[in-house]
């Protein structure tokens, strides 16, 4: 097996690349930058073009590292929440996924030749020594969500998006700020 610090060099010196680029059907190490490319989780995978493009951009809020850190204002819906209306959350969580994908990006370290077992013991050491912040979306399942608002509106507008698309997203963050004031006053 590789040794831990030659694993984090490889992957810290990898290419940042495109979501749409990450290499498919191939097991191996990731680490997912945000929209402003501060690297924030060390992951593994036995498949790593749908656990970084598919998983992390489009699935539910909890344990997919882009969807809970962009699941806010506009970019807002929770299937668990009953403010959250299905037709309007559909068009937040869809464009939570281009925004992701649009801006984010990951470095991979494929390693095709690995086994299941050995891959989660080197992710598991690689993460013992990686710096911070590569860490700061690992072991946690409340990442403080955010809405990149300028980022959000160049995307809307590139995408050129439906008044009633943009006022569905509108309604959204408006559930938002009613769900977050009522989370804060019960604290």
């Amino acid at each position: 097996m590789m040794p831990a610090t030659a694993a984090l060099e490889a992957l810290t010196t990898a290419p940042l690349i495109r979501l749409e680029n990450v290499p498919r059907n191939v097991p191996g190490l990731y680490l997912l930058h945000d929209h402003e490319q501060v690297p924030r989780y060390v992951g593994k995978t036995m498949n790593l073009r749908h656990r970084v493009w598919s998983n992390h951009c489009a699935g539910d809020e909890n344990s997919h590292k882009f969807v809970a850190a962009y699941n806010a204002g506009r970019l807002w819906h929770s299937r668990k929440n009953a403010l959250s209306e299905a037709g309007d959350g559909k068009v937040a969580k869809e464009l939570r996924k281009l925004l992701a994908r649009e801006f984010c990006r990951a470095r991979v370290l494929p390693l095709p030749a690995i086994s299941e077992y050995d891959l989660g013991v080197l992710e598991d050491r690689v993460r013992a020594i990686a710096p911070e912040p590569m860490n700061d979306w690992n072991d946690i399942k409340q990442i403080p969500a955010m809405e990149p608002v300028e980022l959000v509106e160049r995307l809307l507008d590139q995408i050129g998006w439906t008044a009633d698309q943009r006022a569905k997203l509108d309604r959204q963050a408006a559930r938002w700020a009613t769900w977050k004031t009522g989370e804060r006053a019960a604290a």
